[in-house]
């Protein structure tokens, strides 16, 4: 989406420095989209190889996973996750450094505390939500952001189990935090609280 199109969103200024911002843009997202799709077995493992290179600790949290009793096709959107993501960054020539344990960790602890607000019965309706939008509006890495949203709706819609969507949900969002902290390094003391 080029500059003059974002412009023209109505939407509030913050959100569209947003989107300006974004190193994983809406075309890199879409192409990866395509390209992971059409992948081949062998094409598939050679970038699962590439992802456990790059960022062996969201590997991990897949291992993890199905330790604690996600099965294959539960996960599968969070690995189809990742090789898309793995993908657009190649596409778009951006290398990143290894996610370290610590930087995981917190956001993890992020995700945590954004899904405990939402859900905080002390709140009012109108302040959860503007927290939500306050959160959205500023996320350097909208499309990604955008995508994970959608890529979530289904799993709360659905009949698995309450530990097993959370896990989903909390997996999903703390692998767009870690990435956009590679992405955008100090972001979080970047916003607003």
């Amino acid at each position: 989406m080029t500059k003059t199109h974002i412009d023209r969103l109505p939407l509030p200024e913050r959100q569209k420095n947003a989107l300006r911002q974004a190193r994983v843009t809406q075309n890199l997202i879409a192409d990866a989209v395509v390209k992971r799709d059409k992948l081949t077995l062998e094409e598939k493992a050679h970038y699962v190889e590439i992802i456990i290179a790059r960022q062996p600790q969201l590997v991990g949290t897949i291992i993890v996973l199905k330790k604690l009793g996600l099965t294959e096709a539960t996960m599968e959107p969070l690995m189809d996750l990742l090789l898309m993501v793995t993908i657009a960054l190649k596409n778009g020539q951006i290398e990143l450094p290894p996610a370290s344990e610590d930087l995981v960790d917190m956001c993890f602890e992020r995700v945590i505390t954004r899904m405990t607000q939402e859900t905080d019965a002390r709140l009012s309706a109108l302040e959860k939500r503007q927290a939500s939008q306050d959160y959205i509006e500023q996320h350097p890495e909208q499309w990604l952001l955008a995508y994970v949203f959608n890529l979530v709706q289904p799993m709360k819609q659905s009949p698995e189990e309450d530990r097993i969507v959370n896990l989903f949900v909390t997996t999903a969002f703390k692998y767009v935090e870690v990435f956009t902290e590679l992405l955008h390094p100090g972001w979080t003391q970047k916003q607003a609280h």
